[in-house]
């Protein structure tokens, strides 16, 4: 009894210790998890405003950036900038109060510059700055490409004080060797900007602030002027692969952080909310978690005491029987634990060798150990035989029988065939020589097997055939049937062939295929076309079969993964998984049904596709673009005119159109005129560049000889001739 108790009290004091423990750990995980999911919702919604933050100021910026264009745009500014002569027209008074308008109506817009090609010919200034920051902007945007805008500087006021401005303009400077003709130039007052980004607080405990490229304070909400200078490099520094967010510990109490990074204006978007506020939360229910923690840890003592008394008994006796599994003449009452461990890892050791030994399968088996053909005889082992042999794998869509008449009759009078049936559809075959060397005529061997694709052809059997390399080394069987079983595999990938052959394995490209291969099939699908799917597919299927099997596989597994996640929205996410599609490409037997597969696929991302399109057709920036399409040639076609026939803002539609199209309104426009202006170079070859010109928009030749050269290189003239000379008959 006092042994049996020895044993008891252990197994009591271990479930106790499992449960408390777990107990315990499970707590700790629930802690720090819901702390880290509090603070995980706090930079949640912190970045969602810092996102916010960053379009809206987007928004504020293109404003002023459309503002320069339409003011370069217009014919009579153009003039001014071109010629320098400031005589006074109603044109010209008309386009200059427009930009005196525009600053009045902005009032972060401090001042606007019209610079000719030497000089700045005409200004207004509601920020006077120095005659010396006025030549710095002019050089400034003499030298710039139009990419270039906007950018951040510091000027100095004419009362001698430093005031940072933010420089929006236009020129036609889209590279760095093109001439420049002048420049609209408008300047951001920071100070002023922040009064329409940041509004009130209130109680809100969470401020913000814009960091420019070098972690100066550029623009920050109410309540606060300053920044730490430790914070602000720690932010700037940031590696582009960390989270943006972290706990800050400055001189008073620990801080939230959070920050969002403009590349395209190098700006800094950064939220502090204090720490304490963050997990307020979770320190409120500590107190809670410990005392039911402790009331679990009782509970867990009891349910141990029970179960260690319930489950004593038939544990004690199963204890007993792994202790005499292998002949163990001990006694129950002097068995421990220790033992039981010993037995359990010699149990351990045999069960991995079953395992081991059950990995070769029945196939390995068979092929260690074939019979005759039949199935029927005394076992021979190959390591007895003498002479070459190959290995074979055969599947058949119906059964495997004909198959084998057909090659028990090709070679019954000069090969010996041993045949496994795993299944009805599968087959494994050995052909070894009937007299040594008859499968050495390399020719002889090919014919037979052409001739067994020849009648398999004509009686219109469905099936994949591989076939290994001949050897004559038994130790060599295994590699040679891994051999066939990746010929078979690869058979799949190639166009009207069933059959294949080690040989053909030898010039395929053992590594990855590279992934803008995947580039026609996401064209075709975007153009939803049918046809275009079709030859796309059939392009990259053309492709694989020029690489290995597995390399094949995990391409158009992947391939299939992102069309599964084509036109799928976030919250309705979803996507096939490689580990999935992996073996079920591996099972698709021949080339048609991978090609139909593949083909699924694409007209399932392509419907989904339209569906998206059908839902967009009723959107305002649709119905905009749409607009631009069929008025692109109408000169007095403008933002604000588009948007009052829409009954929006202009700087509302503006946005649309950059978000629906990539593009903002003049880009979109240029690209319609001169998509149209291409079409008449090339197929009215009597209209000359003025003509053209107008006909799509244009009032101005010289204006549209330069947005031609901005986005094709060249002028009209030159890319109407090039086009003329390139088609031209021989």
């Amino acid at each position: 009894m006092k042994k049996r108790m020895k044993l008891h009290t252990p197994f009591f004091l271990s479930l106790t210790l499992i449960a408390v423990c777990s107990i315990l750990v499970l707590s700790v995980a629930i802690f720090f998890w819901y702390r880290s999911l509090t603070i995980q919702n706090v930079n949640k919604a912190n970045e969602s405003v810092l996102l916010n933050t960053a379009n809206v100021y987007q928004n504020y910026k293109d404003v002023a950036q459309n503002y320069t264009m339409d003011f370069y745009a217009n014919p009579n500014i153009h003039a001014l900038m071109m010629s320098g002569d400031t005589d006074w027209s109603d044109q010209l008074y008309s386009a200059l109060s427009q930009i005196k308008g525009a600053l009045i109506v902005n009032p972060y817009l401090e001042n606007a510059y019209i610079f000719g090609t030497e000089e700045p010919v005409a200004m207004f200034e509601n920020l006077p700055l120095s005659l010396d920051s006025k030549e710095a902007l002019f050089r400034k945007i003499q030298e710039s490409r139009i990419v270039e805008s906007p950018f951040l500087w510091t000027a100095q006021r004419n009362d001698g004080s430093d005031v940072q401005l933010i420089t929006v303009f236009y020129n036609d400077r889209a590279f760095a060797n093109s001439a420049y003709y002048g420049g609209v130039a408008i300047t951001i007052n920071p100070a002023e900007l922040q009064k329409n980004l940041f509004v009130q607080q209130g109680e809100d405990s969470t401020h913000y602030r814009i960091l420019d490229e070098h972690g100066n304070l550029l623009m920050h909400s109410p309540g606060i002027s300053e920044i730490d200078s430790e914070m602000a490099q720690r932010i700037i520094q940031t590696d582009a692969s960390a989270e943006h967010s972290f706990v800050f510990k400055g001189h008073d109490e620990a801080k939230l952080i959070t920050y969002v990074h403009s590349e395209k204006d190098g700006l800094w978007f950064v939220s502090e909310t204090s720490y304490t506020n963050s997990v307020r939360d979770i320190s409120n229910a500590r107190n809670l978690m410990m005392l039911l923690c402790l009331a679990l840890t009782f509970v867990a003592i009891a349910i141990a005491f029970w179960i260690s008394r319930r489950m004593y008994q038939p544990i004690d006796r199963i204890f007993g029987s792994i202790v005499h599994l292998s002949g163990s003449t001990d006694s129950p009452q002097s068995r421990d634990y220790r033992i039981v461990n010993r037995e359990l890892e010699t149990i351990g050791e045999r069960m991995a060798q079953l395992r081991k030994e059950n990995d070769d399968s029945a196939v390995l088996h068979w092929l260690l150990a074939p019979r005759d053909a039949d199935g029927s005889g005394t076992p021979q082992r190959l390591a007895e035989l003498e002479g070459s042999y190959c290995v074979c794998v055969l599947s058949a869509e119906k059964s495997c029988d004909e198959m084998l008449t057909l090659i028990k009759l090709t070679f019954e009078e000069w090969a010996n065939l041993r045949i496994f049936r795993p299944h009805r559809h599968t087959a494994v075959l050995i052909v070894s020589e009937l007299t040594p060397g008859c499968l050495d005529d390399p020719e002889a061997f090919q014919k037979r097997w052409n001739q067994v694709e020849h009648c398999a052809d004509a009686a219109g059997i469905r099936y994949t055939l591989g076939v290994s390399g001949l050897t004559g080394v038994a130790e060599q069987l295994k590699d040679r049937y891994d051999e066939a079983c990746d010929c078979r595999r690869h058979v799949k990938f190639r166009k009207q062939q069933s059959m294949m052959f080690a040989e053909d394995l030898l010039p395929l490209h053992a590594g990855p295929i590279p992934e803008n291969h995947m580039e026609p099939i996401r064209t075709a699908v975007r153009k939803r076309d049918e046809a275009s799917i079709n030859q796309a597919v059939g392009q990259l299927l053309s492709v694989t079969c020029e690489y290995r099997a597995e390399a094949s596989t995990a391409f158009l597994a992947s391939l299939a993964s992102e069309l599964s996640r084509i036109g799928v929205k976030k919250a309705e996410h979803w996507d096939l998984n490689l580990l999935d599609l992996y073996p079920l490409i591996d099972r698709i037997e021949n080339h048609d049904e991978l090609r139909e597969w593949l083909e699924h696929h694409c007209r399932v991302a392509s419907e989904r596709l339209d569906r998206i399109d059908g839902l967009q057709t009723r959107s305002l920036a649709v119905e905009a673009v749409r607009y631009i399409a069929e008025h692109y040639n109408d000169p007095e076609l403008s933002l604000n005119a588009l948007a009052e026939k829409l009954s929006i803002s202009s700087a509302y539609l503006s946005r649309l159109i950059a978000d629906g199209t990539g593009s903002n309104f003049p880009e979109l426009v240029n690209l319609h005129r001169l998509e149209q202006a291409q079409r008449l170079l090339i197929g009215e070859l009597e209209l000359d560049i003025r003509e053209i010109a107008k006909q799509v928009g244009y009032n101005s030749s010289t204006y549209f000889t330069t947005q031609f050269k901005k986005r094709y290189g060249v002028t009209p003239s030159k890319w109407r001739i090039h086009h003329v000379l390139e088609h031209k008959e021989p």
